[in-house]
């Protein structure tokens, strides 16, 4: 991934990721899902969510707001 972007979410379920990437551009956040799977086993691997590390404080706080992510 890009310098100064961080992993903010990730999900064995790739549809999983696909909403929480919606939910941060319905918010104005920009954010890029990042594919780690084998691609002969396509079920192993995991979706993998980042952001500019500038907005990663606010995508928390929206995914936990929205109960995507447990409070920490």
């Amino acid at each position: 991934m890009k310098e100064g972007w961080v992993k903010i979410y990730s999900s064995v379920e790739e549809f999983k990721a696909r909403i929480v990437e919606d939910i941060l551009k319905q918010n104005g956040i920009e954010s890029h899902i990042l594919e780690k799977r084998d691609s002969a086993i396509p079920s192993l691997g995991e979706s993998a969510l980042y952001t500019p590390l500038e907005k990663a404080e606010a995508a928390m706080a929206i995914l936990k707001k929205e109960q995507l992510i447990d409070e920490e």
